[in-house]
């Protein structure tokens, strides 16, 4: 009982140091960068694209999608960071030797990545009714669905930042990881179309992208913004992205672990 206090303890004095460092000097530039990234897109998407041939509607489509989009890109950079410690300094190692499980310490990981996560994307939600104004209606939103899905894509962000840093063998191979793994992952994860839009033109296709966790962030966030008509049955995306989470989150920890030679 005395190691798991020490271990909790432990954890949650790591997590305030990494929330403190967090908001003193990096929340300020994220919220700079995701406005740049929603600003651009957002306005594109509702005030141009509709004058080319997209449907009226699409702008405000798109604009929940980059809720999640901001999230999920979140993971780049978070595994940018923490594959050059393991290279460099080396932090990690140091954390590793304090009286702490090492899967706590990975866990510590994942609930700050998601709190890091989770703060910018609620911001956004804000930017982009300001973006879209009367076109984006928040009245229908029911909040315990806006907040589990909001935290459920925050942790999918987080178990994958550290499932792609232990996927990562070193600083030179990490362009490849985000070329190879995260541009499909994105481009199919129904960021700019519906589960049912990909299943009426191509079938095959459709079935294989249940295989992808971010589909089901994808769809659960358009039901919390624009109903259920039209998408994967919430309460059902929601449970398979979890247990997505949970695979991914744990196996990357398990390889981190083994890859740190972690006693």
């Amino acid at each position: 009982m005395k190691t798991y206090s020490n271990t909790i303890k432990t954890m949650f004095q790591l997590l305030k140091v990494d929330l403190f460092k967090f908001f003193r000097f990096t929340f300020i530039d994220d919220i700079i960068n995701k406005t740049c990234f929603v600003v651009c897109t957002v306005l594109i998407a509702n005030y141009i694209w509709p004058h080319i041939g997209m449907a009226k509607t699409f702008g405000v489509f798109f604009a929940t999608g980059t809720i999640v989009s901001c999230i999920f890109w979140d993971c780049w950079g978070v595994s940018v960071q923490f594959v050059a410690d393991i290279e460099g300094n080396n932090v990690t190692q140091y954390y590793l030797s304090l009286p702490l499980l090492k899967q706590w310490f990975f866990l510590k990981q994942i609930i700050f990545y998601t709190i890091r996560s989770l703060m910018p994307a609620l911001y956004i939600v804000l930017l982009i009714k300001i973006i879209l104004w009367s076109s984006f209606d928040l009245s229908q939103i029911r909040i315990i669905p806006f907040m589990v899905a909001m935290i459920s894509s925050s942790f999918f962000g987080a178990a994958l930042s550290i499932f792609m840093t232990s996927m990562v063998q070193n600083m030179k191979s990490i362009d490849n990881i985000s070329i190879r793994f995260l541009f499909p992952i994105w481009f199919f994860g129904g960021s700019q179309f519906t589960w049912h839009t990909l299943l009426n033109i191509a079938p095959v296709i459709a079935y294989a992208s249940l295989l992808n966790p971010l589909l089901y962030a994808m769809e659960s966030m358009r039901v919390v913004f624009l109903g259920q008509t039209g998408y994967l049955p919430f309460w059902i995306s929601i449970s398979i992205l979890w247990i997505f989470n949970i695979i991914i989150g744990i196996y990357g920890s398990y390889r981190l672990i083994k890859r740190l030679d972690c006693v």
